[in-house]
């Protein structure tokens, strides 16, 4: 199959040539910034735009051809290879049989083990209408691989809390479910998503959807709220300063506390930004290290 690649210069996304057929597949990269925007803008409507950035075999980006043994050959697919190093995992979207399906694979052992995750945190979430529903879940020398149903609406366009993000907030942490990744604390722990941000989430009339549900787990109470306000700034609007973020969120994180009675919210912004340096050591990501070192030192 030919494929068209996105960005031109360090490609990622892989999509049939035809893709604009396809109102699901021109959702499946959002840009959030000015030039992200138009690069887009440029592939998606200018066919001989695309065609300058065709090619006939991606094995060199992505393992199709191990993919295409567990989902079928004759498949219409677009790819994503992820994000590179240790935890790297491939995304698609998919068309078969007059429908939609989403697949996440992993080879590495971290991969593998992420994606066998969501795979047992949507098991137990499959009665909730705000998640994607498993389809299949193959795991063999080829590699792990989940599939599931396609959530479609608007993806969040910006990191501000309003009334329906913070019931979901206190929703996820109300759950009962039996997780593998528990990062337990002294404090309150929960579950949580493990990785709440509006890349990972959509509105369909005013009713939010979640998926990448791959670092749900139990997580120190305001793990979720704490992502959202952070770690979104932080990739979305660098040269935003922290104090700001503070100042402009200390309401809404009041009222979140508020809502699970306690009033000392320091303690649990310090457990989140201790796990947040841990986890960042491990991923050898500086940039991110750094930043969550300024959070606990300003607290």
């Amino acid at each position: 199959m030919k494929y068209c690649y996105f960005h031109p210069h360090r490609p990622q996304y892989f999509f049939p040539l035809d893709f604009t057929k396809h109102q699901v597949f021109l959702s499946f990269y959002q840009p959030y910034t000015n030039f992200g925007k138009l690069s887009w803008g440029l592939f998606r409507n200018l066919a001989w735009y695309r065609r300058l950035f065709s090619i006939n075999n991606i094995e060199k980006f992505i393992p199709e051809t191990k993919i295409r043994k567990i989902i079928g050959e004759d498949v219409i697919m677009a790819f994503n290879t992820g994000t590179p190093g240790p935890e790297q995992k491939i995304t698609g979207l998919g068309w078969e049989a007059e429908d939609y399906f989403f697949i996440k694979y992993g080879v590495s052992t971290l991969a593998q083990s992420n994606v066998n995750n969501e795979y047992i945190i949507l098991d137990q979430l499959g009665q909730l209408d705000f998640v994607p529903k498993i389809l299949d879940f193959h795991q063999s020398s080829l590699g792990t691989l989940l599939k599931t149903d396609v959530l479609q609406g608007d993806r969040l366009a910006n990191s501000v809390l309003d009334k329906s993000i913070l019931k979901c907030l206190y929703s996820l942490a109300e759950l009962n479910i039996n997780t593998i990744k528990n990062y337990k604390t002294d404090k309150i722990s929960v579950f949580a998503h493990g990785d709440f941000c509006p890349w990972n989430i959509m509105k369909k009339n005013g009713k939010l959807l979640v998926y990448d549900w791959e670092m749900a787990g139990t997580y120190p109470l305001g793990y979720d709220l704490f992502t959202f306000i952070f770690q979104t700034n932080f990739l979305l609007e660098p040269k935003k300063s922290i104090e700001l973020t503070f100042s402009v969120n200390t309401d809404i994180i009041d009222k979140y506390f508020n809502y699970f009675n306690i009033k000392n919210w320091y303690e649990y912004l310090m457990s989140f930004c201790n796990l947040k340096i841990q986890l960042a050591k491990a991923n050898n990501n500086d940039d991110l290290l750094n930043y969550y070192l300024k959070i606990k030192n300003i607290v």
